[in-house]
């Protein structure tokens, strides 16, 4: 027993507090909180028709919202909508083809420092949720009508209908549980739970990537009453599993043994190298033509160039689809067009090169155009 005494000593010297410390959450992916350097922020309650969908101005944040879902019948959730455009004094009419927009810049005074991390967990259950482990600090005595925003926001989506909206807010909460005293310093969490994103047409299980966060807070200093400006923001990426490795998975192979840990490092960092490297493509079923798909392309890391497309019977391209060539990191929509629609699966391949890494090829299967599903993406396979 003698030896089994020293492993434990060693075991807890080794990782102090960890026995005490644990985590009652899977941490699967998490990402530090900064300041957004973007010129302000853009609220754009666009109408039921999507007649008037504006693009996201350069070098601003949008939040794009859909209040439509009784009259239209869409998937898409339209409550937190409704209760911002109440909040706001905002009224909307189902019988518009305008959209209505609102804009926020910062206010340019140091008033609130926000710090934290934004992480993507799971309880017991699996059921993945989003928690904003952050602190605030006022440098200012701030009104008592200050609030601090989360949202979450989807850069591509679609409903049941093939609608597509840029920048859906999924979900948002409002969270006042914080001090509005000058230099008092509040730690708190904030939740979007897994019910609620399940509720708003969230999956991060099976689509971890394509998601962003904003956070917002709204208010003024105590001396001018209840006006509401946007005091502070930052804005980003959903942290997702293949982006980021968590501490405590890249030091659980040093249990095992010192050599098996030089081969988990070096297999991590291969691993971690590709799946940044490897573009993401996803496809659906346009709204405007019959015989066409939109395909959105987003560059990992590295270059990329589309070499081929197949496609299986008894799909036939119309034409020959582009041989598009992206920077890393960028993002693209092209369109590709078939000769006839038919009322079966559409299987088709990309043929990829990766600066780097040589040539892939990705799998994209869209359902039948008539039983197509909301967000339903495509498989991809290497």
């Amino acid at each position: 027993m003698r030896w089994l005494f020293v492993a434990t000593l060693v075991a807890l010297l080794v990782f102090p507090g960890s026995a005490a410390n644990e985590n009652p959450w899977a941490i699967h992916a998490e990402e530090a909180v900064q300041a957004s350097v973007a010129e302000g922020l853009r609220e754009v309650y666009v109408p039921a028709s999507l007649e008037d969908t504006p693009a996201s101005p350069p070098n601003q944040v949008q939040w794009t919202w859909w209040s439509w879902s009784s009259e239209t019948g869409s998937s898409w959730p339209d409550d937190d909508a409704q209760y911002r455009a109440s909040n706001r004094n905002i009224s909307l009419n189902a019988s518009t083809n305008e959209a209505t927009t609102e804009s926020h810049q910062p206010t340019g005074a140091n008033l609130v420092e926000v710090s934290g991390l934004v992480k993507v967990v799971s309880a017991e259950d699996g059921a993945r949720m989003v928690a904003f482990d952050l602190t605030l600090t006022p440098l200012q005595n701030l009104s008592n009508n200050t609030i601090l925003y989360v949202v979450l926001t989807e850069d591509f989506a679609y409903d049941q209908h093939q609608r597509q909206l840029n920048h859906l807010v999924r979900e948002m909460r409002p969270e006042v549980g914080f001090s509005v005293k000058a230099n008092n310093t509040t730690s708190f969490v904030s939740m979007l739970p897994a019910d609620h994103l399940q509720a708003a047409g969230v999956d991060l299980t099976a689509q971890p990537t394509g998601w962003s966060y904003t956070i917002a807070v709204f208010g003024s200093e105590a001396n001018e009453g209840t006006a509401s400006r946007l005091m502070w923001m930052a804005h980003g990426e959903l942290p997702s599993p293949s982006q980021y490795i968590t501490a405590n998975q890249a030091w659980t192979p040093l249990l095992l043994t010192a050599i098996t840990a030089v081969i988990a490092i070096s297999l991590i960092t291969a691993i971690r190298r590709r799946q940044e490297a490897i573009p993401q493509l996803q496809a659906a079923w346009s709204v405007e033509e019959a015989h066409a798909v939109n395909v959105h392309l987003h560059a990992g890391s590295l270059p990329f160039r589309i070499t081929s497309w197949t496609v299986a019977e008894p799909w036939q391209f119309k034409g020959r689809p582009p041989r598009l060539q992206l920077k890393a990191e960028e993002k693209i929509q092209t369109k590709i067009e078939f000769r006839e629609r038919y009322e079966a699966d559409c299987h088709f391949e990309v043929g990829i090169e990766i600066e780097d890494f040589g040539a892939w090829k990705q799998h994209l299967w869209l359902r039948a155009p008539s039983v197509a599903a909301v967000n339903e993406f495509p498989k991809e396979e290497e």
